[in-house]
C-alpha cells in the first residue's frame, strides 16, 4: 500500500519534528544568574556576551511573507479540490501546505539560503513537488467523499490515543505545546494530519482491504488477471556504459561504449542460445549482468503493463512461455529476455502475489481518481518565493 506508506512517512516526519524540541537544550538561567545550557560552561563573562551577539540573529515567525508583509493564514484555504464525483469541495488550510513545504526543503537538503541565490529558477519546480505531495496526501478525503465513508468510533480512539501518546512523550503537556510553538506546527495541524493517516486507512479497508469490500475482486478474478496480464521473465542486461571503467575504453567516446555493449550482449546471446539449458543459463547471465537487481529476484521479474520501460514491456509480453528475444534496445542498453511459466508459480506464491497485485490497483485508482478532480489554488500560490514561506 505505497499510498499509506508515503502519508505514513510524512506523519512521522511531523511527529518528529515535534518531539525533536524535547531533547534540544534551551539556554536558560538559574536564581544565581548563571547559564543551564547543554553547552559547556564558560568562565568568561564577556566571551559569552560576545558569542551571544555574534550568534543572534532575527528570525520571522512561522507563516507567509509576500514582499515582505505577513499575510494572515489563520484560515487562508492553500487549496480547494472538486469534482463531478465530489458533493463537498476539499480544503487544505495554509498550515499543511506550509509543513509540507519544509518538510520537502529539509528531505532534499535545500534549507542553505545560498543554494537558491544560485538556482532560483528551479524554485518553480520545487513547487511543482510540494503540490504534488499535498493533493496525493488528501486521496483519503477523496475517496471517502466520492463512497460516503465516515470515521468510525473505533477510529475516533485510535486519533486520540495518537494524540495522547505525543503529549505523553513530554515531561509535562506545558513542555508538548511549547514543543508545537517552537516547530511552527499547532494542535490542530498534528490531529488533522493523524486523522488524515487514519481516514486514509478506513478507505483502503473499506474499499480493497475488508473480506466483502467494495472494490476488492475475487480470488479466482485475481488469480485469472494475473495469468493474463502479467508476464514473469528472467532478465540480461548490458548498459551503454558497460565497459566505462575498463582501461581499455577509457579514452572510447559514447558510441563506441554502445557498440562494445552491443557486441557483448550479442556474444551472451549467442552462448544462451547455443545451451543445452536456456532457461538456466538466462538466469546465470542474469546473477552477473548489470541488471543487480535479478540477485534479489532469483525467482525473475512478475510485471504488468504500465511498471517497465516500454521496448522491455512490449518485447516480454511478446514472448510465449519458453521463448527467448533477441538483443532488446531500451533506454538502459542491451536487454535478452527469457518467459517464464507463471501459472505454478501463481498458486506457489499466492499470498504474496495478492497483495502485491491489490497494492498496485489501489495505487492505480487513487491516481485515476485524484487525475479527475479539479485542483484550485490560493492567489498566493502564483507569489511564492524562497524564504516567503517561514
Amino acid at each position: 500500500m505505497n499510498k499509506l506508506l508515503k502519508l505514513l512517512a510524512f506523519i512521522m516526519a511531523l511527529v518528529i519534528a515535534v518531539s525533536c524540541f524535547a531533547s534540544c537544550g534551551e539556554t536558560t538561567t538559574d536564581e544565581d544568574g548563571t547559564s543551564d545550557s547543554t553547552a559547556t560552561d564558560s568562565t568568561d563573562d564577556t566571551e559569552t556576551e560576545e558569542e551571544d551577539s555574534e550568534t543572534e540573529t532575527e528570525t520571522l515567525s512561522a507563516g507567509l511573507y509576500i514582499d515582505g508583509e505577513a499575510i494572515d493564514t489563520d484560515n487562508l484555504v492553500m487549496l480547494t479540490i472538486t469534482g463531478d464525483e465530489l458533493d463537498e469541495s476539499i480544503e487544505v488550510m495554509f498550515d499543511e501546505y506550509r509543513y509540507m513545504y519544509m518538510y520537502l526543503l529539509s528531505y532534499y537538503g535545500l534549507t542553505d539560503d545560498s543554494y537558491w541565490e544560485d538556482n532560483d529558477e528551479l524554485f518553480d519546480t520545487f513547487i511543482s513537488i510540494v503540490d504534488y505531495y499535498v493533493e496525493d496526501n488528501q486521496w483519503g478525503a477523496v475517496l471517502a467523499d466520492m463512497y460516503d465513508i465516515e470515521l468510525t468510533d473505533e477510529d475516533y480512539d485510535t486519533i486520540a490515543e495518537v494524540m495522547q501518546e505525543e503529549i505523553d512523550s513530554f515531561d509535562s503537556e506545558d513542555e508538548f505545546y511549547e514543543a508545537l510553538e517552537a516547530s511552527g506546527i499547532t494542535y490542530d495541524l498534528l490531529e488533522r494530519v493523524v486523522t488524515q493517516s487514519v481516514l486514509c486507512e478506513r478507505v483502503y479497508q473499506v474499499l480493497y482491504g475488508d473480506d466483502g469490500a467494495i472494490l476488492l475482486e475475487s480470488d479466482d478474478e485475481i488469480k485469472e488477471n494475473l495469468q493474463n496480464d502479467y508476464v514473469r521473465v528472467y532478465h540480461v542486461l548490458i548498459t551503454f556504459d558497460h565497459f566505462a571503467d575498463d582501461d581499455e575504453y577509457a579514452d572510447a567516446t559514447d558510441d563506441e561504449l554502445e557498440a562494445a555493449a552491443l557486441a557483448y550482449a550479442e556474444e551472451i546471446l549467442a552462448e544462451i542460445q547455443a545451451s543445452d539449458d536456456i532457461e538456466a543459463a538466462v538466469y546465470e547471465y542474469a546473477q552477473d549482468a548489470d541488471d543487480s537487481g535479478m540477485v534479489d529476484n532469483e525467482v525473475g521479474y512478475m510485471f504488468t503493463t504500465g511498471q517497465m520501460v516500454e521496448d522491455f514491456e512490449n518485447a516480454a509480453f511478446a514472448l510465449e512461455v519458453g521463448e527467448l528475444s533477441g538483443i532488446v534496445e531500451s533506454v538502459y542498453g542491451y536487454h535478452i529476455i527469457y518467459r517464464l511459466e507463471q501459472d505454478e508459480y501463481i498458486e506457489e506464491n499466492w499470498d504474496e502475489l495478492k497483495e502485491d497485485y491489490i497494492s498496485i490497483v489501489f495505487n492505480s485508482y487513487v491516481d485515476d481518481a485524484l487525475a479527475n478532480c479539479t485542483m484550485t489554488y490560493s492567489d498566493y500560490h502564483d507569489m511564492l518565493s524562497y524564504g516567503c514561506i517561514q
